[in-house]
């Protein structure tokens, strides 16, 4: 009864090593670049992906801002949302 529960014990522990492994193994890997431009009370975010394969992606938002101080905070919580969408 004891070497049962060993052995299942150990099937268990290794499953969830493998699960751990492939968890890193299909992590996509992407760096984000984010540029802020506030000019006249528009306020730009542009985010750039450089993904693990060599693609980029280019994503431009646009809205009315009322300080730059303002436009910052709005773009790192764009590239938040980005970043939690993916």
């Amino acid at each position: 009864m004891e070497q049962l529960n060993y052995f299942k014990m150990k099937n268990l522990f290794l499953a969830l090593a493998f699960m751990l492994m492939g968890t890193f193994a299909f992590a996509e890997n992407t760096n984000y670049d984010v540029d802020v431009l506030e000019s006249m009370g528009i306020c730009t975010v542009t985010i750039t992906e450089q993904n693990s394969d060599g693609t980029t992606n280019t994503y431009t938002y646009q809205f009315e801002t009322s300080t730059a101080q303002d436009c910052q905070n709005a773009g790192q919580a764009i590239l938040q949302a980005h970043i939690n969408k993916r």
